[in-house]
């Protein structure tokens, strides 16, 4: 399936590569992005392979020369400050953009860390590496003005002509109608996998984001677990993982 973003100049260059859980490397011509990549998760629960650990860490190929990190919010199994701390030192051109819960963990790297924070229907936009990225606030769940809420990002990233959405975690999709998603040409979207386990998201993927392929996220610590032939049944068109560090070469 072709992509319909009029404005692509190379997304037949597109490559998706697995990390684990939430996180994914997005390449595009000679840009890459990681997005919640860098994570612990939650003890004694599942976390990265070693072998994928010390390649990400390491900024060791397939994830070396990255050029920008994004993490959705600061939970465990999004967002490891060590770890991202470890891979900034190793890759020093690249530049992190998280929420200010996240990124004021990560004192001393300067200007290669930012603060994003939106608010409800006032996304941010900026600049990093020549990627642009908006981020959205997009709730996790918390009720309103929840002194412990962890805030959570989605964005959207064009790189190289090509344009990603990225939820995070989210408790409601209807949250997305107020962005129209759908007039930025939106070529992949990640979207958590429990929203996926009926039609109903359908008509939201089709019309409020418009993208080409859909990409389920959170295959770990979730309730109730995800389930591939479920997802398949309802989205025939979702792209599927089924281990760490397998790619997808988009066309």
């Amino acid at each position: 399936m072709k992509s319909t973003n009029p404005n692509r100049s190379s997304f037949h260059r597109v490559q998706v590569t697995f990390v684990g859980n939430s996180g994914f490397l997005i390449a595009a011509g000679d840009r890459k992005v990681l997005i919640d990549a860098f994570f612990e998760g939650f003890p004694p629960g599942y976390t990265l392979p070693a072998n994928v650990r010390d390649l990400l860490v390491n900024a060791q190929p397939p994830f070396d020369h990255v050029d920008l990190i994004l993490a959705t919010h600061a939970h465990a199994d999004h967002f490891s400050a060590a770890m991202l701390r470890q891979y900034l030192q190793a890759c020093p051109n690249a530049v992190f953009v998280s929420t200010t819960q996240a990124a004021s963990q990560l004192p001393g790297f300067g200007e290669r860390v930012i603060a994003a924070d939106p608010v409800d229907a006032s996304p941010v936009n900026l600049e990093a590496n020549g990627i642009r990225v908006e981020a959205i606030y997009m709730s996790h769940g918390y009720p309103p003005n929840d002194p412990k809420e962890i805030f959570n990002n989605a964005y959207i990233v064009t790189l190289n002509g090509t344009t990603f959405f990225h939820t995070g975690d989210i408790a409601d999709p209807q949250d997305v109608e107020q962005y129209r998603l759908a007039d930025k040409h939106i070529d992949m979207a990640f979207i958590q996998h429990f929203h996926l386990l009926d039609d109903g998201f359908r008509d939201l993927l089709k019309h409020d984001i418009g993208a080409t392929y859909l990409f389920p996220i959170h295959y770990q610590f979730t309730e109730p677990v995800f389930d591939a032939n479920v997802v398949l049944s309802n989205y025939p068109q979702a792209v599927l993982f089924n281990v760490e560090l397998e790619e997808r070469r988009l066309k």
